[in-house]
């Protein structure tokens, strides 16, 4: 599932891996049940640790990702 505009903090990191929400849980070595509730969450504010684990895998996939794709917009 895309989202169609990505509003929060886990849909704009999502859409720019551009991976499937399977690959992409595999990515941050995540369930892929947590990947789409976090998705779907209305917020979807990311935690610190998942922050870390998006980092990794940003840089291990060549994704660039900054502080402001983690941050909510207001």
């Amino acid at each position: 599932m895309k989202p169609a505009e990505p509003v929060t903090p886990w849909q704009r990191v999502y859409v720019k891996f551009g991976m499937s929400q399977s690959e992409f849980a595999r990515a941050l070595d995540r369930h892929r049940s947590k990947v789409s509730r976090a998705l779907k969450d209305a917020k979807g504010l990311i935690s610190g640790r998942d922050q870390e684990a998006i980092l990794a895998a940003a840089k291990k996939g060549n994704v660039a990702i900054t502080a402001a794709d983690m941050m909510p917009v207001h």
